[in-house]
């Protein structure tokens, strides 16, 4: 049981992305219902029912909605995640990150001053900026909000809210 399933709020506003282990139990314990559903079913002794990939809660759970627009706190995977593990520089694969502003003169570890770089672009770029590198970066790094990582939660769950009519 490791497949993500959808989970909206009785507004059909989304809110998060659960085990399928913990959806089985918000339909069983009647809290939500199955919206839309894979191909499958899951059985046991006592219940029998189809695969969820979207559940909605039956009532309200309140959500305190400054929370889905806090910043995320920096991590090295949120970075590549953001800029979906490509090269700042010249878009081949990256797994390393590179400070904008190095380190090493001050730069902070910070969103708007890391990015994502293959080897390659992070050994040219060295302890320079990109200016005295010669380099150009290909977007400006942004902030991670939180609501974002919920967002490509729910995309990487394989679901497209836009084709349920639930996107705004």
């Amino acid at each position: 049981m490791t497949a993500q399933v959808v989970v909206l709020n009785a507004t059909l506003e989304p809110i998060g992305v659960a085990s399928l282990q913990r959806a089985v139990a918000f339909i069983v314990k009647e809290r939500a219902q199955i919206m839309l559903a894979a191909d499958g079913m899951i059985r046991s002794n006592s219940v029998e029912l189809p695969v969820p990939r979207v559940v909605v809660f039956n009532d309200y759970v309140p959500i305190p909605h400054t929370r889905l627009y806090d910043r995320m706190p920096w991590s090295r995977r949120g970075v590549l995640e953001r800029d979906r593990r490509r090269c700042a520089y010249c878009d081949a694969a990256g797994a390393t990150i590179d400070h904008i502003h190095p380190r090493s003169r001050g730069g902070a570890t910070d969103w708007l001053n890391t990015i994502t770089a293959c080897a390659r672009c992070n050994g040219a770029k060295g302890s320079r900026t990109p200016a005295e590198a010669g380099m150009v970066l290909r977007f400006e790094p942004r902030v991670v909000w939180r609501r974002e990582v919920m967002m490509l939660a729910v995309e990487a769950a394989g679901v497209d809210l836009q084709e349920l009519g639930l996107a705004h």
